[in-house]
């Protein structure tokens, strides 16, 4: 049974539009935004209840390289029962693709913006799962979240599979954020209301549990939330994840002497043995010689040194280097991810 598929953009693509028509079994249509953040509610359910086709996609156009590469879906051999959600990765976007496999549902989902990493394809028919369309900032984010928690599957294809080249990586958070404003306050209260074990196919080591709780609020900044629970189960679990957590908290405070003395309490972790070898290629991404004088301190032994790591921030924070605190941010982003799904796994089989 052939699905159809309309995809609205968002973005600047007036000339760029030029190259998508509509083909057999794609659709293509325009939003008036120049970012798929800005949809809204209304224009949302207008979307919904004016199309015909199964699956619905909103593009924001500024992350594709070539717009022309969506006309691949017009080939696209998806489920006739419209039961899935499917995400088409773009080309930069591995460490997401890890993530979600990795990751129970709705902590996948709270985790990162698929919107980001993804192309993400919804079906018609999923959307009668909500009670009501939220109307939020991120309304597509939040929308997929409420699935998952709904019980909607979603289903990755690889980026060899279907080739969407981006243009930028999304944004990383900050060493030392601000406190996330009020638009977010959505995102907050499905982070407190997160529920492991309603999400977690069993639940062996509750202390972890409680350490992905902790994991989760402090990757989107909520750093406070984020050490009450990492501080509940303070020398816990398997290998000590909310310790670990609560080291990076104060890292990110930043308060390091406190960072560092939590990094004697957690002492050896697992995610130290595979740091290096996701680390090192970053060093090639940049020219700054500033950089390259952390290779060794940092890769020292081939061993991961989470005080060698504080000293780096602190340094961030010093100095103000740009190239520095990019390089930084990319080796947090790439940590907390790890430690994440290293948390889960360790509550499922501690």
């Amino acid at each position: 049974m052939t699905t159809l598929i309309h995809l609205s953009l968002s973005g600047n693509y007036h000339e760029s539009l030029q190259s998508l028509t509509d083909l057999s079994n794609l659709s293509f249509g325009r939003l008036n935004h120049t970012e798929t953040a800005h949809l809204r509610r209304n224009e949302l359910v207008s979307l919904i209840e004016g199309t015909t086709s199964d699956y619905l996609g909103i593009v924001d156009s500024q992350r594709l390289v070539d717009l022309s590469e969506l006309n691949q879906l017009n080939n696209l051999n998806l489920n006739a029962d419209q039961n899935e959600i499917y995400l088409l990765p773009f080309d930069d976007s591995g460490l997401f693709i890890q993530l979600i496999e990795c990751l129970p549902p709705v902590a996948a989902s709270l985790a990162m913006n698929p919107l980001q990493h993804a192309l993400v394809l919804i079906p018609k028919s999923a959307f009668s799962r909500l009670q009501e369309v939220p109307d939020s900032a991120d309304l597509l984010w939040h929308i997929l979240i409420l699935l998952a928690q709904a019980g909607v599957k979603s289903r990755s294809f690889s980026s060899t599979e279907l080739p969407l080249s981006s243009t930028s990586q999304p944004p990383l958070p900050d060493l030392a954020p601000n406190a996330p404003g009020l638009a977010r306050n959505w995102l907050l209260n499905l982070l407190r209301a997160y529920q492991p074990a309603h999400d977690l196919p069993s639940i062996s080591s509750p202390a972890d549990a409680t350490a992905m709780q902790a994991g989760l609020l402090c990757l989107h900044d909520y750093l406070d939330e984020s050490h009450q629970f990492s501080q509940s189960v303070q020398n816990q679990g398997l290998h000590q994840a909310g310790d670990y957590w609560h080291h990076i908290m104060h890292r990110r405070e930043p308060d390091y002497s406190n960072a560092k003395y939590w990094s004697r309490v957690v002492g050896y972790h697992p995610v130290h043995d595979l740091l290096p070898e996701r680390v090192r290629p970053l060093f090639d991404l940049f020219e700054s010689q500033t950089v390259a004088n952390w290779k060794d301190r940092l890769l020292l032994n081939n061993c991961w040194s989470l005080n060698t790591f504080v000293d780096c921030c602190s340094e961030c924070e010093s100095s103000q280097d740009r190239e520095l605190s990019q390089f930084a941010r990319r080796v947090q982003w790439i940590e907390m991810l790890l430690l994440l799904q290293k948390t889960s796994l360790d509550a499922t089989t501690g």
